[in-house]
C-alpha cells in the first residue's frame, strides 16, 4: 500500500506542465532559450530613433549582460530608521526605510560576437544577443585574477620596503663594533 501511494505521488509530481508558453510579440522567440553549454549568451535592448544608435546600444548592452556574468561587484546597503516622540495621549511617529545597491562591473571582451538580432513587430525596439566561448570568457577572468595578483604583489612589495624604512630609523645608522 505504501509503495501505491509512492508511486502515485512520482507520477503526479513527475508530471509534464504541457500548457503552453504566453509569448510576448516584443520580446523575440529565441528569449527563452538556454546557450550551448560552451558559450555564454549576452542579451541587450534597445529602443532609439535611429536605427544605428539601436545597434549600439542594444551591442553595448549585451557585452554588459556577459561582463555581469563574469565579473561584478555587488555593494548594498540597508537603512531602518524609526522615531516616536510626544506624550501619552498626543505622539507622532515617522518611519524610514531605504535600500540602496549598486554593480559595477569592469571586463575586456574579446571574442563576445553578435549571435543574432530582433526587432519587434512595429519596428521600434531591437534586441541583441552575443554570445562568448566558456573559453574566451576564461582567459578574460584569468587576465582580471593574474592583474589583480600582480596588484597585490607590488601592493605587499611596497609595504615590506615601508617596514623596512621603519625598522631602519628606529636603528642607528652606523654599525656598533663587536670588539673594542
Amino acid at each position: 500500500m505504501v509503495l501505491a501511494v509512492a508511486l502515485a505521488f512520482a507520477a503526479f509530481g513527475c508530471k509534464s506542465n504541457s500548457a503552453p508558453r504566453v509569448s510576448d510579440p516584443n520580446m523575440p522567440p529565441w528569449m527563452n532559450e538556454s546557450p550551448p553549454e560552451d558559450v555564454i549568451w549576452g542579451i541587450g535592448v534597445s529602443e532609439n530613433q535611429q536605427i544605428q544608435m539601436r545597434m549600439t546600444m542594444a551591442d553595448a548592452r549585451a557585452r554588459q549582460d556577459i561582463s555581469r556574468q563574469l565579473n561584478t561587484l555587488v555593494q548594498g546597503m540597508v537603512t531602518d530608521y524609526a522615531r516616536e516622540a510626544g506624550g501619552i495621549n498626543n505622539s507622532a511617529a515617522m518611519q524610514f526605510a531605504e535600500s540602496v545597491s549598486r554593480q559595477v562591473t569592469q571586463s575586456q571582451l574579446q571574442g563576445a560576437i553578435r549571435d543574432v538580432s530582433w526587432t519587434t513587430p512595429d519596428g521600434r525596439i531591437l534586441w541583441t544577443r552575443l554570445k562568448m566561448s566558456k573559453a574566451d570568457a576564461a582567459s578574460v577572468v584569468k587576465a582580471a585574477v593574474d592583474s589583480e595578483a600582480a596588484r597585490y604583489a607590488e601592493f605587499k612589495a611596497m609595504d615590506a620596503l615601508r617596514m623596512m624604512d621603519m625598522q631602519l630609523e628606529k636603528n642607528p645608522t652606523s654599525p656598533i663594533p663587536v670588539f673594542e
